[in-house]
């Protein structure tokens, strides 16, 4: 453990959360570690036309709190079922807050519309402002006096998360926006229920907090109830890159890939980090059945041309690489078909080192099974087979790109 991480085990989370609650909240206090916890469900859904209803329907059914992170959440077909429950809940007496990412949301610019509308039904709304060196302090709306940003620079707010009453999490890659459902972006979403779903309430409020929101003793009952694990829990937890050199996540993928023995699968669409590579390399050198899942026509043609300079290197060791028709944009691990990490996280130089991501790790043959089933047997029915690289000037392209995937 670094000296900046905040270790809060699964029986300190409401006192924890207590001390947020009454402040102030800085950085340093984003970076909690948790301990194992255990998911009383866990249950993978692929595709918006599987997810989104299903989350609705969660929306709908809250009684106490509705608590989303969103890194895009835009007007559409998609954004405007989201805004419109939300609006509903909220005159129906529901606490909803939000935080979302000023570059991925545009609250107050392309989107503005959709965000005044949410807060005047009474949504607490906070902003992630990495581009801005100085930003209004608190919910987006209220008046804020401007204050120095430089804490955010760069750390866009990339996470993808939903809490319902304190009870249901919602973690993965998409957000809420029409590509994820129109088939465009292909993604999938991991809905847990149980103890597990209290880390996820802490992430969200310690950036609620640090944003400048506010939450009673009351809000925190809502939020924060005890959970029974039941009969048939797995073991999860949360696992969520901060600013700073808390960064979890990117370890977690490292020590998920080193571990596999006998099978690994990777969905990711923007592959380019070099020592995960490599990583990856040696999991088929070592003998791991080894399948890496990524576009065929990425939508960040860098973060492509990176990856495909690596295509022979990964080809030779053995690795199968399967290229999607649609925009893959998924980010998921199974280990050993036991071992399952999803979330946010990508495997380039941002999303590892820079960004705010979240991931939930679950142990779970049943999991990994769903992942087989609903996302890995279908995406391999559909897809190509990924290829090496030959013509010159491609070679030539995806070479510089490479050098320079540390700052892609």
């Amino acid at each position: 453990m670094t000296t900046t991480e905040i270790a809060v085990s699964n029986e300190q989370i409401r006192e924890h959360a207590e001390r947020l609650a009454r402040g102030p909240v800085g950085v340093g206090d984003l970076a909690i570690a948790f301990d194992e916890s255990r998911a009383a469900s866990a249950e993978l859904l692929v595709a918006g036309t599987a997810f989104y209803p299903r989350m609705l329907g969660d929306i709908d059914g809250a009684r106490s709190s509705i608590h989303i992170n969103q890194f895009g959440f835009k007007p559409g077909v998609v954004g405007d079922q989201f805004a419109e429950a939300l609006t509903r809940k909220a005159g129906e007496g529901v606490a909803v807050r939000l935080v979302v990412d000023g570059r991925g949301s545009a609250p107050e610019d392309g989107s503005q519309d959709l965000y005044a509308r949410l807060a005047a039904s009474g949504v607490e709304i906070c902003v992630v402002r990495a581009t801005k060196l100085r930003s209004p302090v608190g919910p987006l709306g209220g008046g804020g006096a401007l204050g120095w940003n430089l804490h955010a620079l760069g750390h866009f707010d990339h996470r993808k998360m939903t809490v319902v009453d304190g009870r249901i999490g919602w973690v993965g890659g998409a957000g809420i926006e029409d590509h994820f459902g129109d088939g465009r972006f292909h993604d999938l979403f991991v809905r847990v229920t149980g103890p597990v779903v209290s880390q996820l309430a802490l992430v969200f409020l310690a950036s609620f907090r640090w944003l400048g929101g506010t939450v009673s003793a009351a809000d925190l009952d809502a939020l924060f109830p005890a959970l029974d694990p039941g009969p048939d829990s797995v073991q999860a937890v949360v696992l969520h890159n901060a600013p700073g050199k808390f960064r979890p996540i990117t370890t977690a993928v490292g020590e998920l890939i080193e571990a596999a023995t006998a099978t690994l699968d990777i969905a990711n669409p923007y592959v380019s980090d070099a020592a995960m590579i490599r990583r990856i390399a040696g999991a088929a050198h070592r003998g791991v059945r080894v399948r890496l899942f990524v576009p065929a026509d990425a939508n960040n043609w860098a973060c492509a041309a990176a990856q495909q300079a690596h295509h022979g290197t990964l080809l030779d060791a053995g690795v199968r690489i399967v290229e999607h028709p649609a925009m893959l944009h998924a980010k998921a691990f199974v280990g050993d078909g036991e071992q399952v990490l999803a979330g946010t996280c990508n495997l380039e130089a941002w999303s590892l080192k820079r960004f705010f991501e979240i991931d939930l790790r679950v142990r779970s043959r049943d999991l990994a099974g769903q992942f087989e089933e609903r996302f890995a047997a279908p995406a391999e029915a559909v897809s190509g087979e990924g290829r090496r690289l030959t013509g010159r000037r491609e070679r030539a392209k995806a070479r510089v790109f490479a050098a320079i995937s540390p700052a892609l």
